[in-house]
C-alpha cells in the first residue's frame, strides 16, 4: 500500500483532515488515538476502484438494455411493413399479393402487361387477404370473365424468405373462395396450392405465372405432352384441352369444381323428380306403364293414346299375363270381343 505524510488540520470522533505533502486535502478515519491538530501523522491511502471501471461497467449494462430496447421496437414497427408471404391468383390477370405477418395485404403487383381489365383501381392494401381475394373476384365476375365456361381462378401461396410461419390457412382460402363463388352464383374449377420461391423463379425464367407452371409440370409428369406459351389463363385452358385432362384430375387435393347452388338444387331437383312423375317413361316403356294398377288414370292415358292403334294393344295384351286392359270400364266392346276370340 501506498503511505503518505500530512499535517492534521482538523479532528473530530469520526474524521480528520490532512494536509498532505502533494499539497491536497484528505480527509481519513480518525485514528484510534486521536491526533493533535497540527500534527504530522503518516497513513496508508485507502486502495479506490477507479471510478472508469465503474462507469465501464454501468455504461455497459447501459448500452445492452439500450439495444435490447432499440431491437424491439424495430421488430414492433417494421416486422408488418415487411412482407412474408405471397398470394398469386390467375382469372383473366395474374396479380401478385404480398402479405404481412398480420394476413394483410402490403402491395399488389401486376404480372399482366398489355391487361386493361386488372383490378388496378381496387383498395387492396391493408385488407384481409381472404376479404381481398373476394373482391378480386367480385371485380372479375362484374367485369364478365365468368360468363364463358371452362373458368379457372387459380391462387398459389408463396413464403418468403424461408419464414417459418404460416400466415395464411390454405385450408381456410380454399374454403373462402368457394362459399364466395357460391354466393356470387360464379361457376369455375378453383385451386389453392402451396409451393416455394424457387418453383415462382422457375416459372418466371419461362415467362410463365407460377400457377399455369405447376399446371405445366404436372402435365409433363403424367406423361402427356403439350407445349406453354404466354402467361394468361387461355393458355391454361389450352394446356389442359390438349392434354385431355382436367384441374382436378391434375390436382384432386388443391382444386374443386364449383357451380352454382341454385344450379346444383335443379339437378338434384330434376333428377328426382323425372323418375317420380313418370313423364318421359310413357313414351320408352308403355308397357311398364300400362301394368302398374295402383295408377288407373294412368292407364286410362295409355288407351286413349293408343286407341288410334287398337292391334298394337292386342299384341301387347297378348304378350304380357297381366293386362290393365280388362279392369278399364271405358274400354270398347270390340276389345272385348277381341279377346274371346283370341282366347278361343
Amino acid at each position: 500500500m501506498k503511505k503518505t505524510r500530512g499535517i492534521v488540520m482538523k479532528t473530530s470522533k469520526k474524521a480528520t483532515i490532512l494536509y498532505t505533502e502533494s499539497g491536497d486535502y484528505l480527509e481519513i478515519k480518525t485514528p484510534k488515538t486521536t491526533p493533535a491538530l497540527g500534527q504530522v501523522i503518516e497513513i496508508e491511502l485507502p486502495v479506490h476502484k477507479p471510478l472508469s471501471h465503474r462507469l465501464l461497467r454501468f455504461g455497459s449494462i447501459a448500452a445492452i438494455l439500450l439495444l435490447a430496447l432499440t431491437l424491439s421496437v424495430y421488430n414492433i414497427v417494421s416486422v408488418p411493413n415487411t412482407a412474408v408471404a405471397a398470394v398469386v391468383m390467375d382469372m383473366d390477370t395474374s396479380l401478385e399479393l404480398l402479405i404481412d405477418r398480420d394476413a394483410k395485404v402490403l402491395d399488389v403487383i401486376d404480372a399482366t402487361q398489355g391487361s386493361g381489365n386488372t383490378p388496378s383501381n381496387l383498395q387492396l392494401q391493408g385488407m384481409d387477404i381472404y376479404a381481398a381475394v373476394d373482391l378480386i373476384i367480385d371485380k372479375a365476375n362484374n367485369q364478365g370473365v365468368f360468363n364463358q365456361g371452362n373458368n379457372l381462378i387459380l391462387t398459389s401461396i408463396i413464403p418468403m424468405d424461408n419464414q417459418p410461419v404460416d400466415v395464411i390457412d390454405q385450408s381456410k382460402l380454399r374454403d373462402s373462395i368457394e362459399r364466395h363463388m357460391l354466393e356470387k352464383n360464379i361457376s369455375a374449377n378453383m385451386m389453392v396450392s402451396k409451393t416455394d420461391e424457387n418453383t415462382q423463379k422457375t416459372a418466371q425464367s419461362l415467362g410463365m405465372s407460377v400457377n399455369h407452371y405447376q399446371i405445366y409440370k404436372r402435365i409433363l409428369e403424367k406423361g402427356l405432352i403439350v407445349t406453354a406459351d404466354g402467361s394468361n389463363s387461355k393458355d391454361a385452358l389450352h394446356m389442359l384441352t390438349e392434354a385431355n385432362t382436367t384441374l382436378v384430375s391434375l390436382f384432386p387435393k388443391e382444386s374443386m369444381s364449383v357451380s352454382p347452388q341454385s344450379g346444383m338444387h335443379e339437378e338434384m331437383s330434376n333428377s328426382m323428380n323425372n323418375p317420380m312423375t313418370g313423364e318421359s317413361t310413357p313414351t320408352k316403356n308403355s308397357s311398364e306403364s300400362g301394368s302398374s294398377q295402383s295408377f288407373p288414370n294412368k292407364a286410362e292415358e295409355s288407351t286413349s293414346s293408343g286407341y288410334t292403334m287398337p292391334g298394337s294393344q292386342h299384341k301387347s295384351g297378348g304378350s304380357s299375363e297381366s293386362m290393365p286392359i280388362p279392369m278399364q270400364n271405358n274400354s270398347g266392346s270390340s276389345d272385348g270381343s277381341g279377346e274371346h276370340q283370341m282366347m278361343r
